[in-house]
C-alpha cells in the first residue's frame, strides 16, 4: 500500500512491548493485599502473583480447617488483586489494546 510505513507499526509496537515488559517489572515491587473473615488472616501478594507475606490473628488459630479455609480465601482475594492490579497498570500504557502473549 502506497504511503504506508510497515516499519513505523513495528517500530511503534516494539517499543510498546519495552514499556510493558518494564511495567510488569516495576510491578513486582508493588503490593496488594486480600483479607478473609475481617482481617483474621491477611495476604500480601505483588502485583506480578507471588505471596510476600501471609499474616493471621491468633484468634483464628484454634480452629484448624476454618483456618485453612481462611487461608485459601484470602490468598485468592490477594491474587484476584493482583491480577486486577497488573492489568489496569499495563492498560494504561497499550491504552486498553489486547495484546496477546503481553497484556
Amino acid at each position: 500500500m502506497p504511503g504506508v510505513d510497515l516499519n513505523y507499526f513495528i517500530r511503534q509496537a516494539n517499543k510498546l512491548t519495552e514499556q510493558i515488559e518494564k511495567r510488569k517489572t516495576e510491578l513486582a515491587a508493588e503490593t496488594v493485599e486480600g483479607q478473609a473473615a475481617d482481617g483474621l488472616v491477611t495476604v500480601v501478594a505483588t502485583a506480578n502473583q507471588e505471596i510476600k507475606s501471609i499474616k493471621i490473628d491468633p484468634k483464628a488459630v484454634g480452629d484448624h480447617a476454618m483456618l485453612e479455609d481462611l487461608v485459601t480465601a484470602a490468598v485468592n482475594a490477594a491474587l484476584t488483586k493482583s491480577k486486577e492490579h497488573q492489568a489496569a497498570e499495563l492498560a494504561k500504557i497499550s491504552k486498553g489494546i489486547k495484546i496477546p502473549g503481553i497484556t
